[in-house]
């Protein structure tokens, strides 16, 4: 592993591509990935073990990653949160970290390609 933590990874996401696309540059030596579909599977997911990272979506079939955020910092209270939106918004960005996520990240063209550096260099602050 070369003196890396392997970290495990809550990702909040409807999106079943972007799932696979993460997966690809998050590579399992590295990285324990588990899924959440929605709101319902994450609130689960965050109530049955701690997560070292969760990545959290905004756009959610049964909610949005605002009101997720509180519950999830609630019951994951050390774990690094990043905030993934398409919305490349300053408003929702700064609402987001006022509300307890640990950064923020566009999710724009080829953003899963930084993902696993992104994470790597936050947790290493």
């Amino acid at each position: 592993m070369g003196g890396k933590v392997k970290l495990s990874v809550l990702m909040v996401e409807d999106n079943i591509d972007h799932v696979d696309l993460c997966r690809e540059h998050m590579p399992p030596e590295e990285f324990d990935l588990f899924i959440a579909c929605n709101g319902a599977e994450c609130l689960a997911a965050i109530k049955s073990r701690p997560y070292d990272v969760v990545l959290l979506d905004y756009f959610l079939p049964d909610t949005n990653g605002m009101d997720l955020l509180p519950r999830v910092r609630e019951f994951q209270p050390n774990a690094f949160i990043l905030f993934v939106s398409v919305l490349d918004d300053p408003d929702l960005s700064y609402q987001a970290l006022r509300a307890g996520a640990s950064d923020y990240m566009v999710k724009g063209f080829g953003y899963f390609r930084t993902l696993r550096d992104r994470i790597r260099e936050s947790m290493e602050e």
